[in-house]
């Protein structure tokens, strides 16, 4: 069985080249999309945010058109 990789809200931003501020906003309020805001799933441990690869996943599903690649590997 394959352990969770958990990424911040810094490894986020990095990988989609956005602020955090852009991706606390994307957990908190919702990414605008085409077909309606996709919020991108976290857990809040402390005063930091988590999001597991499996959330990353399907947020980067939901937000990008079928032919394009995700921007990480899990």
């Amino acid at each position: 069985m394959k352990t969770p990789k958990y990424y911040s809200v810094l490894e986020i931003a990095d990988i989609f080249g956005r602020n955090p501020r852009t991706i606390r906003d994307w957990i908190t309020k919702g990414c605008p999309t085409a077909g309606g805001t996709v919020r991108l799933r976290a857990t809040k441990l402390g005063r930091s945010w988590d999001i597991k690869d499996e959330w990353l996943l399907l947020f980067e599903h939901r937000i990008r058109p079928d032919d394009e690649k995700p921007e990480f590997d899990l």
